[in-house]
This record gives C-alpha cells, sequence and structure tokens, in this order.
C-alpha cells in the first residue's frame, strides 16, 4: 500500500511539472520575426527612347586666308613713302597707296619715250605729205596708180615712218607703266601679314616687299576619315556656295580666355585624299572673319592661323537609340534591366559611334532599360534592385538564376535536384557558388 502511494505521488508530481512547464512556455512571448531583406544587386538605369538624330562631325584645321599675296617691286629704286596700314596687322582697302618707290628716273624715261613719239610722229607726217605729192605727180602722167612702181608713190617711207611712231607709242605706254608701278597699291581689302621694306630702303627689280591677305573671306581645310564621308552632306563637285550647295559648320576656339564660336559653311572637297594618312580634305569658308564688313555688329575677330574644333552638321536619321558609351561592356554589348526588373545581356547594331554616345539601330526590346552599374559577374534573368524605386516584398517563390548556355535538359535536372545535392556549409546554410560571366543572348 504504501508503494502504490508513492507511485501515484511521484506520477502526480511529474504530471504537474509538465503542466506548470506547458503554461509557462504558453505564456512567453514570441520573438519578433525578422524581415526578409533583398540581396538582389542594387543599379541605375537609364530608359531610352526611339529618337530622330541629327549627326555631327568633328574635325580640327587652322583658319586660312582665303587669297594671300606676295607684293613683289617691279621696278628698282629707293622707297620714300610707306603707308600707316603697311604694318603688321594693319587694315587697308583696295585701292590704297601702300609704298611709293622714287619715281624720278622713270618720269625722266616717260618724257623722252614722249619726245621720241613726237619726233616719230613728224617723220610720219612728212612721209605722209611726200607720198601724197608723188600719187598727184603719177597722176599727171595719166597712168593708173595700179601700175606705178612702189618707190614712185613712196610707200616702203611711209610705212617706215609708221611703224616708227607705233613703236615709240609703245615705249611710252612702258615707260609710263614703269612709272605707275612706283606706286603699290592694295589688289584687294585686305590685311598686311608681313612687312619687308621701310623709308630709305633701295629694292631691286623682284625683292620682296611683304605678303598680304584677304580679308572677305578666310577658310579651314579639315580632315574627314573615309567613315565620317557617310554621316555628311557632301559639297556637290563644281557646285557654288552661294547657290545654297553648303553645309552648316559650328568653329570653336579659345579668345581672350574664352570659348568662341564661328559660323561657317562647307563649301567643297579638295578632291584629293592624303597618299599618307588616306584622309580627304573638305574647306569650310568663314565670311568677314575679322568683322570689317559688319561694324554695326559686335563681332570677335576669327584669326588667321586660329586653331579650331569644327563641328559639321551632317545628315538626319530616324528611329535611333542614343546611349552613353559608358554603359558598354565591350564593342556592341550592353547590360539591361527588362519590366521585371531582371538582368539581361543584349547585342546591339551599332549605328554610330562618338566620344560621348552611341547611335543604336536595334537590339532593344520595349521596355528595356540599361544598366549603368558595373556588375562584377552578371547572371540571365538575375534580379535586380533599380536606385530610385520603391522595394515591394516578394512573396511569391523566386526563380533560382540560371546561367546563361545551359540548355533546357540542365535547367530541367537543376529543377529536380533535391536542396541537398546544393552545396551547404557545416551549420546547414547554402553556400554561394560563382556563376561564370554573363553570355550574349
Amino acid at each position: 500500500m504504501s508503494t502504490k502511494k508513492a507511485i501515484l505521488v511521484g506520477f502526480g508530481i511529474f504530471t504537474l511539472g509538465i503542466v506548470i512547464s506547458l503554461v509557462m512556455i504558453g505564456g512567453r512571448e514570441k520573438p519578433p520575426k525578422k524581415p526578409v531583406q533583398n540581396q538582389s544587386p542594387l543599379v541605375e538605369v537609364l530608359s531610352v527612347e526611339l529618337e530622330s538624330v541629327v549627326f555631327q562631325v568633328e574635325a580640327h584645321g587652322v583658319v586660312k586666308p582665303r587669297t594671300e599675296t606676295t607684293l613683289i617691286s617691279e621696278v628698282s629704286g629707293v622707297v620714300e613713302l610707306v603707308s600707316d596700314a603697311f604694318v603688321v596687322g594693319g587694315y587697308f582697302q583696295q585701292g590704297d597707296v601702300l609704298l611709293k618707290i622714287d619715281p624720278t628716273e622713270y618720269q625722266v624715261g616717260v618724257e623722252q619715250a614722249k619726245a621720241r613719239l613726237a619726233g616719230q610722229k613728224a617723220k610720219y607726217l612728212q612721209e605722209e605729205a611726200k607720198a601724197e605729192q608723188a600719187r598727184k605727180e603719177w597722176d599727171l602722167t595719166g597712168r593708173s596708180r595700179d601700175k606705178a612702181p612702189i618707190l614712185a608713190l613712196r610707200e616702203p617711207f611711209l610705212l617706215e615712218a609708221k611703224a616708227n611712231m607705233q613703236s615709240a607709242e609703245a615705249d611710252l605706254k612702258k615707260a609710263q607703266q614703269k612709272l605707275d608701278r612706283t606706286v603699290i597699291r592694295a589688289p584687294y581689302d585686305g590685311m598686311v601679314k608681313n612687312k619687308q621694306a621701310d623709308v630709305g630702303q633701295f629694292v631691286a627689280t623682284g625683292s620682296q616687299l611683304g605678303e598680304t591677305f584677304a580679308v572677305d573671306y578666310a577658310e579651314v581645310r579639315l580632315p574627314l576619315t573615309d567613315q565620317e564621308l557617310a554621316f555628311i552632306n557632301i559639297p556637290k563637285w563644281g557646285a557654288s556656295a552661294e547657290l545654297g550647295y553648303s553645309a552648316p559648320v559650328d568653329l570653336t576656339a579659345s579668345y581672350a580666355g574664352e570659348e568662341r564660336h564661328w559660323n561657317a559653311q562647307l563649301v567643297r572637297m579638295e578632291g584629293v585624299v592624303n597618299e599618307q594618312s588616306r584622309v580627304h580634305y573638305a574647306v569650310a569658308r568663314i565670311a568677314d572673319p575679322y568683322g570689317v564688313y559688319n561694324q554695326q555688329q559686335t563681332t570677335i575677330p576669327l584669326q588667321v592661323g586660329t586653331f579650331v574644333t569644327a563641328k559639321i552638321r551632317g545628315k538626319e536619321a530616324q528611329d535611333l537609340y542614343r546611349i552613353p558609351r559608358n554603359a558598354f561592356r565591350d564593342l556592341n554589348s550592353v547590360l539591361i534591366s527588362n519590366n521585371s526588373n531582371k538582368l539581361y545581356l543584349r547585342d546591339l547594331s551599332i549605328v554610330r559611334a562618338e566620344a560621348d554616345y552611341v547611335y543604336v539601330k536595334g537590339g532593344l526590346d520595349k521596355g528595356d532599360r540599361i544598366v549603368l552599374t558595373s556588375i562584377e559577374s552578371p547572371i540571365q534573368g538575375m534580379d535586380l534592385r533599380i536606385s530610385g524605386e520603391s522595394q515591394v516584398e516578394r512573396t511569391a517563390a523566386k526563380e533560382e538564376p540560371k546561367p546563361f548556355g545551359n540548355s533546357s535538359a540542365s535547367d530541367n535536372q537543376g529543377d529536380s535536384d533535391s536542396e541537398t545535392d546544393k552545396p551547404q556549409s557545416p551549420n546547414g546554410e547554402k553556400r554561394v557558388v560563382k556563376q561564370d560571366p554573363l553570355p550574349r543572348t
């Protein structure tokens, strides 16, 4: 009896302990659940749309005058006058006197030529009178003049006198021309580039006096590759720029510490390919580069010799994507994020690549966005977090990312594998396996 009682008491105590434990466990507060964190890469994306693009072709060149002249003395003598405008950078107008050479010798030559001409004219008049007298005397014979000897009519003497008179006239004209050439006048509106003669200096025939250039137009010779020619409107051969056969060009250069712009026109192609560099040369023309013809408008002068950057307005193309150049992983592929924020690699059809942007004809689907953030090991179908978008918890199970290039059979095999087939750490957590780089699709 005492043994049974002890067993019952022990069982009661055991049961009471279990009840008390259950009560205590049931009354304990449940620990808070940790929020599920999205470990997908955070990236920046760029939405691109089809647009019309007017291409610009950039080239570089040096401004040169369209017309440049070396002034050479056609007579010899001492320079007795130099114009105030005949200095380096001096501006002059067509017909202005730039230099004068001592004309004394040539004035004497003109007077001597005039005297010789007067003497030959007198001789010609004498011979003409004698010839007329001879014709009258022949007529008194009653015979026809056609049968008269030429010496009887003094015709050779008259022709000689006339030739001498014409020679004297030519000598006078030549002497007068030399006298006129003692005054050097400006052949056009222009500026002095180089001065090589001054007052008191003796110059011989053929001596260089200076260099000038016209200021009505300036030109820039622009080298273009064969590929760049495909994106500009090439001027027609033989077409005149005044008839509108030209493309606008924006010239940029530094002046007084600031970047300045000038308008120009692409007026012609030189028609010769450089044998060493294999480039073509186009010529851009700038009207009134120094602003001397338009005094009412303040114009920054585009000086001869300035190195300029030229942007030629080219052809227009429709339905192109403009993508930043730094978004490309290699020559023609980019990472994109689709509407579901999945990562893919796309090969694009490139039309033109510039320093900052690449213009693409196709290869993108509607809703695709260009991934700008660099991803070290991208995987096909990888989930992405988009910078600037609100993150929504996904309640549905996510499909495991699959490497590019795996066949459907391998995908099915991967789906049938159990969780125990995946690499695990000793504590049971899954290890991350580094995937192959993202191949192109």
